[in-house]
C-alpha cells in the first residue's frame, strides 16, 4: 500500500502560506547582512599588510635594540676589569708600602 495522499484545503494552503511569509524579510535581512560582510571584510588586506609592515618595523627595531644592549653589555666588562686591574694595583701598592 502506498502513503496516503494529503488533501489540500484552504487552511493548509492559508497555514503554508502564513509559515512562509517571514521568508523574503530573512531573506532581505541575510542579504544585507552578506553585502555589509563583504565591503568590511575588503578592509582586511589592507589592515593586514598595515600589520605586517608594523611587524616587520618591530623587528628590525629588536635587532637594534639587541645590538646596542651587547654593546653596552661589552662597555660594562671592559669597566669592570678595568676597575678590577685598579684593585689590584692599588692593593699591590698598599702591599708594597708596607713590606
Amino acid at each position: 500500500m502506498g502513503k496516503p495522499i494529503a488533501a489540500w484545503s484552504d487552511a493548509r494552503l492559508n497555514d503554508l502560506a502564513s509559515a512562509l511569509e517571514p521568508v523574503p524579510t530573512r531573506v532581505a535581512a541575510l542579504g544585507a547582512t552578506v553585502e555589509h560582510l563583504a565591503t568590511e571584510l575588503q578592509r582586511v588586506p589592507v589592515q593586514v599588510a598595515v600589520l605586517t609592515a608594523s611587524v616587520d618595523r618591530l623587528a628590525e627595531e629588536n635587532c637594534a635594540l639587541r645590538a646596542e644592549l651587547a654593546a653596552t653589555q661589552r662597555q660594562l666588562t671592559q669597566i669592570a676589569w678595568g676597575l678590577a686591574a685598579a684593585l689590584l694595583g692599588a692593593t699591590a701598592a698598599l702591599v708594597a708600602a708596607l713590606v
